[in-house]
Formats: C-alpha cells, sequence, structure tokens
C-alpha cells in the first residue's frame, strides 16, 4: 500500500475517533440534561427522593457540575428536615431548612419552600414554650386545688386556633388529660362545666369553690347564719388533718366548704375528702 494511501487509511480512523468522541460527548449531555430535568420536575411535584436519585444520576455524567451538586445538595437536607419534623425534632428541622435556603445555584423552588417551613417553625417553638410554661402553671394550680385557675391556664393551649396541627399532638393531648381531671372535680363540687375556657358565672379565677345557691355576696348564708373567724381557723384545720392544704384555699374557699358542709348536714372534714 502506497503512502498516499496509508494517509488516507489514516485520516479515515482520525475521523472515526473523532466522530465516536463527538457521538459520546453529545450522549454525555443528553443524559445529564435529561437526568437534571427530570430531578427539577421531581422537586416540583414533591416527589424529593425520586430527584434525589435524578441528581445522582446526572452527576454521574458530570461529577463536577456545581448546579447538579447543589440540587443534590438541597434536596438531601430538605428531606432530611422533613424526617426531623416527623420526630418532632423542630430546632433541628429548622436548622437544616435554613441551611437548605443558603446553597447556591440550587433551587429556587426548594428555597421558598424551606424558607416557608423556616419561619413556620420558627412560629412553632415560640408557640411551644408558651404552651409548656401554661401547662406547667396549670399543673401547679391543679396540685394546689385552683381547679378553675388551672383551667384558665389550659384555656391558653386548647384554644389556639392551630392547635390541632401534628407539632402540638403531644401538648394537645397532655393538656385535654389536665382538663379533665380538673372538670370532674370541678363537676363533683357542684360546678356546671362547659369547658377549659368558660367558667361558672359566680366564680373568679382565684376561688376554688363555687358559690353556694343561698349565699350572698359577702358570703354569708342567711340559712345558716354568719361565719365567724374562729369557724374559719377550726376549718382550715379540719383541712390539713384531711391531708388537704388550707394555705391553698382564700378565706372565701373556706366559708364555702363549711356552708356546704351546713346544708349537707357532714362534717368539715367529709367535704374535704371530696379535694383527695
Amino acid at each position: 500500500m502506497g503512502r498516499k494511501a496509508w494517509l488516507i487509511v489514516t485520516l479515515i480512523i482520525a475521523v472515526i475517533f473523532i466522530g465516536y468522541g463527538y457521538t459520546k460527548h453529545v450522549e454525555t449531555a443528553q443524559y445529564y440534561r435529561g437526568a437534571f430535568n427530570a430531578g427539577e420536575k421531581a422537586i416540583e411535584s414533591s416527589k424529593y427522593m425520586q430527584a434525589e436519585n435524578h441528581f445522582r444520576d446526572a452527576l454521574k455524567k458530570k461529577p463536577n457540575d456545581k448546579a447538579a451538586n447543589a440540587h443534590l445538595t438541597q434536596v438531601v437536607k430538605y428531606r432530611a428536615g422533613l424526617k426531623w419534623v416527623k420526630k418532632g425534632s423542630y430546632t433541628r428541622a429548622r436548622q437544616l431548612f435554613h441551611e437548605v435556603t443558603q446553597v447556591e445555584n440550587g433551587s429556587q423552588t426548594l428555597v421558598r419552600r424551606a424558607a416557608s417551613n423556616e419561619t413556620e417553625l420558627k412560629e412553632v417553638l415560640h408557640e411551644l414554650d408558651i404552651f409548656e410554661k401554661n401547662y406547667q402553671r396549670a399543673k401547679i394550680l391543679a396540685t394546689n386545688y385552683e381547679y378553675t385557675a388551672s383551667n384558665t391556664k389550659l384555656a391558653v393551649i386548647l384554644g389556639y386556633g392551630n392547635i390541632d396541627q401534628h407539632y402540638y399532638d403531644e401538648i394537645r393531648k397532655n393538656a385535654k388529660k389536665l382538663q379533665s381531671s380538673n372538670d370532674r372535680v370541678l363537676a363533683a363540687l357542684g360546678y356546671h362545666v362547659t369547658g377549659a375556657d368558660s367558667s361558672s358565672s359566680d366564680t373568679d379565677e382565684n376561688t376554688l369553690l363555687p358559690r353556694s345557691q343561698g349565699t350572698t355576696s359577702s358570703g354569708v348564708t342567711s340559712a345558716v347564719g354568719k361565719i365567724t373567724k374562729k369557724q374559719l381557723q377550726q376549718a382550715r384545720r379540719d383541712l390539713d388533718h384531711e391531708g388537704v392544704d388550707s394555705k391553698a384555699f382564700t378565706d372565701r374557699d373556706v366559708r364555702e366548704v363549711i356552708t356546704r358542709a351546713r346544708e349537707q348536714n357532714v362534717s368539715v372534714r367529709e367535704i374535704a375528702r371530696e379535694f383527695k
């Protein structure tokens, strides 16, 4: 074969290799673009696991691509944030959503969603802190036999407009349980119980017992006569003897205990046992 023939063969081989290389380059670009676009569509449809897989596929063709790496980082962090929300770890979830918003060259859709979630969790954490403080105070009040005041604190929790959201499941359950306990005691004492956000018309927040039907505004019952200071002191001793902390009772409360005992023709100690 002559020199000219070899030159022709060499040129043909070169063209073949160049064409093959170009074809592979085009195929790689097409595969990358297809995987990347599929990842973006998956994000729009909130199919985040699929999106993660698509961006990983895109990076198989272009490992150093900034956009694909940024989108993958966002999706991984966003999915982790959603998992922490389900576990109730809202502080950790909020941090992850914040990190999503800080990724450059990423998905603006994820930035918007993460920012919205971060803002929502900020409010949730703030409300949970308030609710927990009110719940602990309500528990203390109930322990001190101040059931109406305890329910008033619980009303802050149970009356919140978004209390049925899953974020508040635990505190809502605890508050309702304590409210039910308070209501049972109040009903036994003669209250008309209508819920934690309402109270009897003849009570105030700091009194334990409702006013008896025959009691005037001064706490004196016409049918049984005036209650003396000495009788108040004796009634407090009777309460303490039954294991009830009389210090938790106002003088008005003690008068109502005495009045109820007189109306039912029983001793103060018997009435005191209702508080145990």
